[in-house]
């Protein structure tokens, strides 16, 4: 059995306010070139189709596109899974239907309760589909309170009629505990209640996972995030993105090729003084890319933004490295601000615009106003 997995394609998504629907086209085009070239037996899409439960019909478009050519085409079925950003109802309308044409949304969890069965030459394979689900809705669907994710997590795995004779593949959207994140996912809960332990996966053959964008494996290497279709935030500009290409040998024996997908505008962050970051741009064959600045001068500069969107027009972002104080420092910093007076930070102020110290007379009647200030807020 060869299954193409992928996950998180988030397709609508905006970043800094700019659609990259374009882009999403281009990996999808490369996508629908592999499928081509490998003629896999199923491909898996493993949640966060869109990138939000109201998706713009551009992003509609494109993936119906992709199911037409997929399907109609080329013959490959599709078992697709709603995301934590999917809207469950409205991505699983006519699902039923679809399932006929070889399109298996499953996005509720009495969908789960039966797997996909799908042949090959060695015999089926039970392909189970576990939408995303909060531990509140597991615990409508089976009556019994969920402490966490992992808990419901496993309360689903465990009610899963895995037939120990069959190969099995499971399909989840879902944070493995230990496993690496970046800045463009979105908290499924917090302090940590949102984890799910790896070894809730062992009995199956192939987990195919989603949520997280770095291409990745958990316990084992057939325990794999896909990663993401592109980047989607600038923590994510060393990563690789990729499909994840399977072969499933007769005893379920799993080997695992990663596909690259190469983006149309690549993201990448840059970094040095002003005049360095313009002097490699006139070499930069690569001056379309999406790019954040971090300036490292110390001086003030004049409309840098500027200066550097005549060498790159999809700078997003631009920062001076000065102001990137550590958390612990900033946190540190902030309670320092907390323990200055009224008198220390006027005095700050009254510094930067004059250039020079209050003298004691002027520090004497301000001490004067904010005191008559505090009488009255205390009267008040």
């Amino acid at each position: 059995m060869r299954i193409l997995h992928t996950s998180d394609w988030h397709l609508g998504r905006l970043f800094h306010q700019i659609s990259l629907v374009d882009e999403q086209r281009c990996a999808i085009e490369q996508v629908l070139d592999y499928i081509k070239n490998y003629q896999p037996d199923v491909v898996i899409i493993a949640g966060d189709i869109y990138d939000r439960s109201v998706p713009p019909a551009s992003a509609i478009s494109l993936f119906d596109d992709f199911v037409d050519t997929c399907l109609s085409q080329l013959g490959v079925p599709i078992i697709a899974i709603s995301g934590n950003h999917d809207g469950a109802e409205r991505l699983g309308f006519a699902s039923r239907q679809l399932a006929t044409s070889g399109m298996y949304l499953v996005t509720t969890l009495e969908q789960m309760t039966q797997p996909i069965v799908l042949d090959d030459e060695h015999g089926p394979v039970d392909f189970w589909a576990v939408p995303f689900h909060d531990p509140a809705q597991v615990t409508d669907f089976t009556g019994e309170p969920q402490r966490d994710y992992n808990h419901a997590h496993e309360t689903l795995v465990n009610a899963l009629k895995k037939a120990n004779d069959r190969r099995s593949v499971l399909v989840s959207h879902c944070y493995l505990d230990g496993a690496n994140e970046s800045d463009s996912e979105r908290p499924l809960s917090m302090g940590g209640a949102d984890r799910v332990d790896w070894q809730l996966f062992s009995d199956f053959d192939y987990t195919a996972l989603g949520h997280l964008h770095q291409p990745q494996y958990k316990g084992r290497e057939n325990i794999r995030y896909s990663g993401s279709l592109l980047k989607y935030s600038f923590s994510e500009q060393h990563q690789r993105k990729s499909l994840t290409l399977v072969d499933m040998d007769a005893d379920g024996n799993c080997s695992i090729q990663l596909l690259p997908i190469q983006p149309r505008n690549d993201l990448r962050v840059l970094k040095g003084t002003l005049e360095e970051i313009l002097s490699k741009a006139k070499e930069d064959a690569r001056s379309n890319d999406y790019v954040q600045v971090i300036l490292t001068d110390d001086e003030a500069l004049l409309n840098p933004m500027a200066r550097v969107r005549e060498h790159y027009p999809n700078v997003m972002e631009l920062k001076k490295e000065r102001f990137q104080v550590r958390q612990g420092e900033q946190l540190a910093a902030a309670g320092e601000q907390l323990k200055r007076s009224e008198l220390d930070i006027f005095e700050d102020f009254f510094s930067q615009v004059h250039h020079q110290q209050l003298n004691d007379e002027q520090r004497q009647q301000l001490e004067a106003v904010l005191a008559q200030i505090a009488d009255q807020e205390r009267q008040s």
